[in-house]
């Protein structure tokens, strides 16, 4: 067709001519006839009227003709006034409509979804042929509506006006009363179809249409040339070989409330752990998103099976290994999205990405939880989500703050799936492991026995010239031994003091980064007072800025003094203090630094006046308060988030209050918030280093791992408080120990 002028190509208007020195459509025809298939349907038919074309045209109609794609379905059908008002009505509005109509009537069928609501779709037949027929009736009608359409004529009339192509449907052929549906034929194709093209298209996207994990099966059979082509099924068996399964569901309640639970089990190493999240931790992970955007958002499920490619092995009913790498490699992907049991597309694609897993796997050992060896579903609805929205042309959802939370929230399920992994590995490693204080423990045992039998061997060995010799090389032999040990124990005890050291500065490079920050600001802001003042010739005016430079310098002093005992000479030495005014001191000066969040803070000594002096390294006082009042901080800004979106309360009303209770006698300081809360069931877990359920990237969870760790370093302990009715804990109190305490 390219060669006789009949093919056009991309960007080309109208029909071009053959190229020069090209070959007629009768030394074309032979080259037709080759290629013909024989045991396709009609081909005998196709042959003679392709030798019996006595021109061009009748070459080229034929060969069109015969090159078509065909869809037909026994659904509803279309009546005439359908076809022209419904279908040939681009973005109508019509399914759409339909859907909310049966849901508003309690008429929805679970079985008999209504997909589509933007009528573009019959768009996507132009791109596959420049023929369109469509012949269709209703139940009603008595004979068949036929409507056919040539592409080729709006693009050789691009310059005139639409209307000026006239397309109508006409009456067919008559019909019995108990025929309907919908033929749809695409002839003059547009490119080259091969069985092998229909059977990867089968493979890889046909058969992942529909939900694989559910009972729906796909209406749809496939032919090619009147042959077969199988739709495979989803080896469903294959689910129970997985090496983790992960499941999440968020829900709301009457008030709107969402709670986001679940369990992951990492059937590899049999462990197992719940998960429950509700309101405010839920919208961090959804990027600071406000209550309203997550009821707007809605529901889903999320399931999620993980395989291990590394120690995967042959399957019984699959084959060898290199049958079940093959199966999992055409189902696996990530994270598959399903609206009402039907696929939205690209999301979890072999080119797909769309949570980051792949991105987020290469931070981790061992490349966990990469797109390769997940086959993961997320299912919505059209009822429940109904802000999560195809875009025009199908390719996923359409960018609204609805789509950024949900995504958010799937890629931080997949991140806390991920640390699951990751901390269980690490704690069979840490089994397995040999620890070098256990190694020690073990060579004085049996030094202790040599010991015991070394005079009586030496004693015999004396005996002989030889023996002497053997001795003095056995006696040589444990002292290097002892040396090695020795070495080994100097070594671990470094370790040890690294180990701190590390994670003091850990804690230290975000204080000192802080500092910086404090001194720009201080500083430009007193360049900018003192350059207002110079130029100002208002008394009142000048004494006025200058108060606020003495303010801005007052402020930036006391944050020097709480970060001073935080240098590097200091960390590791301890002084005596009052803890009730380097409390404060500590309060005050991390108030000043947040003085913007319009958060109110206050320390409480009780009894009031009470003091009390302790021995301890005063910068990592100063560490163990901050963190724990960073902690409250951003869980406070994240409850008015949720609560208002974000917006301050008007006047002076702060958006909530984080209280600092010093109680010497007891030896007790409690840091209280009216945040949300951390309920009971994660009491000691939140103390692990790692677990966070801030905001994805936002988070890396060491801060109460430090403090508890700096809080043993002094012989203190840190704890959660209380839960409250509801079962949420508000309050982390540092037990800093008998009053001897050093």
């Amino acid at each position: 067709m390219r060669e006789l002028g009949e093919r056009r190509e991309p960007n080309e208007r109208g029909i071009i001519a053959g190229a020069p020195g090209s070959r007629t459509w009768r030394h074309l025809r032979d080259l037709a006839l080759s290629a013909v298939d024989v045991e396709a349907p009609q081909a005998d038919e196709l042959i003679e009227q392709l030798r019996g074309a006595d021109t061009k045209r009748d070459f080229v109609a034929a060969f069109r003709e015969a090159n078509k794609i065909e869809i037909d379905d026994d659904g509803d059908g279309m009546s005439a006034d359908t076809l022209e008002e419904v279908y040939l009505t681009i973005g109508t509005g019509n399914r759409a409509r339909e859907r909310e109509r049966l849901l508003a009537a309690g008429q929805a069928d679970e079985e008999r979804v209504i997909l589509g609501e933007k009528g573009l779709g019959r768009l996507s037949a132009m791109r596959l042929g420049d023929y369109l027929q469509v012949v269709t009736a209703t139940a009603d009608d008595h004979h068949w509506n036929v409507l056919e359409i040539d592409w080729n004529k709006f693009a050789d009339a691009a310059d005139n006006d639409i209307s000026s192509i006239d397309i109508e449907p006409e009456e067919g052929a008559d019909k019995s009363s108990d025929r309907q549906g919908t033929l749809i034929r695409i002839a003059s194709l547009t490119s080259a179809w091969t069985h092998d093209k229909l059977e990867a298209l089968a493979r890889d996207h046909f058969s992942k249409l529909v939900d694989p994990f559910s009972h729906r099966s796909l209406p749809l059979k496939l032919a090619f040339n009147g042959i077969a082509v199988e739709i495979p099924p989803f080896a469903t068996f294959i689910l129970d070989h997985a090496h983790g399964v992960f499941n999440a569901e968020l829900t709301f309640d009457e008030e709107g409330h969402p709670t986001l639970s679940g369990s992951m089990n990492y059937r590899l190493r049999n462990r197992r752990r719940p998960f429950n999240f509700r309101g405010v931790e839920i919208a961090s992970f959804a990027g600071d998103a406000s209550g309203e955007t997550l009821r707007r958002m809605g529901p889903f499920t999320l399931e999620v099976y993980w395989f291990n490619r590394r120690v995967l092995k042959k399957i019984d009913g699959i084959g060898d290994l290199a049958a079940v790498r093959r199966l999992l490699a055409s189902w696996a992907g990530g994270v598959a999205l399903y609206r009402d049991g039907y696929r939205v597309n690209p999301y979890g694609g072999p080119k797909d990405d769309w949570l980051s897993l792949d991105q987020d796997a290469f931070s981790t050992s061992g490349f966990k939880l990469n797109r390769g060896q997940i086959v993961g579903r997320a299912l919505i609805s059209k009822s429940e989500n109904k802000y999560l929205v195809d875009q025009s042309n199908r390719e996923g959802l359409k960018d609204t703050s609805e789509k950024d939370a949900f995504v958010a929230i799937l890629s931080a399920i997949m991140e806390f799936f991920r640390g699951f992994v990751v901390e269980v590995d690490e704690e069979f490693a840490r089994a397995n492991r040999v620890e070098a204080a256990d190694t020690l423990e073990r060579f004085r045992q049996e030094d202790a026995r040599l010991e015991e039998i070394m005079p009586a061997l030496l004693s015999l060995l004396g005996a002989t010239s030889e023996g002497k010799k053997l001795s003095s090389r056995l006696r040589n032999a444990i002292g290097t031994l002892r040396e090695a040990a020795s070495e080994v124990e100097a070594a671990a005890k470094a370790q040890e003091q690294e180990r701190n050291r590390v994670m003091h500065l850990a804690s230290v490079g975000l204080l000192i980064e802080i500092l910086a920050h404090e001194l720009y600001r201080a500083t430009a802001g007193g360049l900018r007072t003192i350059a207002s003042a110079r130029a100002s010739r208002d008394p009142k005016s000048t004494n006025t800025q200058l108060r606020v430079l003495d303010a801005q310098l007052r402020t930036l002093q006391k944050r020097l003094k709480v970060l001073d005992p935080l240098s590097t000479n200091a960390r590791q030495t301890k002084e005596d203090f009052e803890i009730v005014e380097w409390t404060r001191d500590i309060v005050e000066s991390f108030s000043s630094q947040n003085s913007r969040s319009n958060i109110a803070f206050e320390t409480i000594s009780r009894p009031n006046g009470a003091r009390r002096q302790i021995r301890a390294v005063k910068g990592m006082f100063v560490q163990i308060i901050e963190n724990l009042l960073s902690n409250s901080v951003y869980w406070v800004k994240q409850q008015n988030k949720y609560d208002r979106g974000g917006s301050v309360p008007g006047g002076d009303e702060p958006i909530g209050t984080i209280t600092v209770l010093v109680e010497p006698a007891e030896g007790r300081i409690s840091v209280i918030d009216d945040g949300p809360g951390i309920p009971e069931d994660r009491r000691e877990i939140v103390f692990q280093p790692f677990f966070t359920t801030k905001k994805q990237k936002q988070g890396r969870g060491l801060g109460l791992y430090i403090s508890r760790e700096l809080a043993a370093y002094h012989g203190a302990s840190l704890t959660l408080g209380d839960a409250d009715e509801d079962g949420y804990i508000h309050s982390v109190i540092l037990e800093l120990g008998p009053n001897e305490h050093s």
